[in-house]
C-alpha cells in the first residue's frame, strides 16, 4: 500500500484565508440589518391575572405606569382594567362532568398595558421584555405586583 502524504501549500492557505475573509465581512454586513430590522411603536397587550382579591383590582387604574419585568427597566401605562368573578372548572363525580364555579370572594383582573415596543419579523418586545401571547409576565405597579399571562396582543 502506497500512502500518499498530504502536503499543505502556500495556495491552500490562501484559499482558506479568502473563505473566512468573505465569511467574516459578509456577518459584519448583513447580521446588523437582520437583528435591527425591526419597527418601533405602540402596543397594546392584555395581562390576565388570576384568583384576586377585590382589593388587588382597587388599587389598579388607568394611567399607572408599571413595570413588566423582572429588572424594572420595561415598562408601560395602564389602559384599561376590568374584572370578572374568578372561575374553576370542577368535577362533579356523580355525573363524571366537569363545570366552571364562580370563586366567591376572588376576582379575575384583565389588565390593558400600552408600551413602546420593537416589533420585528421574530418577536415583539419592549426593552429585553419579549410580548408573547401565553408567557407569563410580571406586572407591578405603586401599592400593587403579581405576576399574570399575556392573552391578547394590539399592534
Amino acid at each position: 500500500m502506497s500512502e500518499r502524504k498530504v502536503k499543505f501549500t502556500g495556495i491552500d492557505f490562501l484559499i482558506i484565508l479568502v473563505v473566512i475573509l468573505v465569511l467574516v465581512i459578509g456577518s459584519i454586513i448583513l447580521l446588523p440589518k437582520a437583528i435591527n430590522s425591526s419597527d418601533t411603536k405602540k402596543v397594546d397587550f392584555v395581562v390576565m391575572i388570576q384568583g384576586k382579591d377585590e382589593n388587588f383590582a382597587n388599587a389598579i387604574s388607568e394611567g399607572d405606569n408599571v413595570t413588566i419585568s423582572l429588572t424594572e427597566k420595561d415598562g408601560g401605562v395602564v389602559k384599561s382594567v376590568e374584572t370578572k368573578p374568578a372561575e374553576a372548572i370542577a368535577y362533579n363525580s356523580i355525573d363524571g362532568t366537569y363545570s366552571n364555579e364562580i370563586i366567591e370572594g376572588k376576582s379575575d383582573v384583565y389588565i390593558t398595558i400600552e408600551a413602546d415596543a420593537n416589533i420585528s419579523d421574530v418577536a415583539v418586545k419592549t426593552g429585553g421584555t419579549a410580548i408573547k401571547v401565553g408567557s407569563e409576565i410580571p406586572v407591578r405597579g405603586k401599592g400593587y405586583a403579581s405576576t399574570g399571562y399575556v392573552i391578547d396582543i394590539n399592534d
